[in-house]
């Protein structure tokens, strides 16, 4: 598809999320169930900063250099995809909005595999898409879990909420860690540091603090090491 073409698409898709998370999910209301994954209301105040992250790499886009231009045809549709689907996962009913998050983190890691394959010279394109991948990846895991609850399901394999939601908690712990040691990546982890110490603030269960307060410090910790690794080299 011709570059010009893809542009505009990720402008006009940006415009439908931007509308469609500020204004019509305002209007409808949010979530409203209570769920032992819930950050606190402050977390999602990191919207503001993946909107101008991403709005700045579509204006740039239309000003861009080689190496940009071949970001924006490497990934093609999928990008646009995304934030038609995040978008719509906020003015849906609370069970579907599952299905549409969860297609537009998959789309998301496809946007950021290719990324990654393009053998770019600075990770700076890269910023936008881990910060917005990071994020998505919570936001998919409390939208399950609102969904779940406000369909009144209070066991999965005999499993309660507190259990799914410690083994939830600390598979996306281990995922940050792991995401960030494959791919060479501080801010996708740092995400999740964001949203564990936000449900870590808003949660009273001893068991959920230890496990949000726990994978906070550490991927804190080994970001850190890792840093002054790399620095002495």
């Amino acid at each position: 598809m011709n570059a010009i073409v893809l542009k505009l698409f990720n402008l006009a898709s940006f415009v439908y999320l931007i509308v469609a998370s500020v204004f019509i999910a305002d209007f409808m209301g949010g979530m409203t169930e209570e769920v032992y994954v819930m950050p606190a209301p402050y977390a999602f105040s990191i919207w503001i900063l993946i909107y101008v992250l991403l709005l700045w790499f579509i204006v740039k886009s239309f000003f861009a250099d080689e190496e940009l231009d071949r970001v924006v045809k490497g990934i093609g549709l999928w990008f646009p995809i995304s934030m038609i689907l995040s978008g719509t996962s906020v003015v849906v009913g609370t069970t579907p909005s599952v299905l549409f998050i969860a297609l537009s983190l998959l789309t998301l890691c496809v946007v950021y595999t290719i990324i990654q394959g393009l053998g770019l010279s600075s990770p700076l394109y890269r910023i936008p898409f881990s910060i917005y991948l990071g994020w998505t990846s919570i936001a998919t895991i409390v939208s399950a879990f609102v969904a779940i609850k406000g369909n009144g399901i209070e066991e999965i394999l005999s499993i309660g909420e507190l259990g799914w939601a410690v083994i939830m908690l600390t598979a996306g712990g281990l995922i940050a860690l792991a995401f960030h040691f494959l791919q060479k990546d501080y801010l996708f982890p740092l995400v999740f540091v964001w949203g564990y110490i936000a449900i870590y603030l808003y949660q009273d269960s001893a068991v959920i603090k230890f496990i949000t307060g726990g994978f906070a410090l550490l991927i804190v910790v080994m970001l850190g090491l890792d840093w002054l690794k790399k620095k002495r080299k």
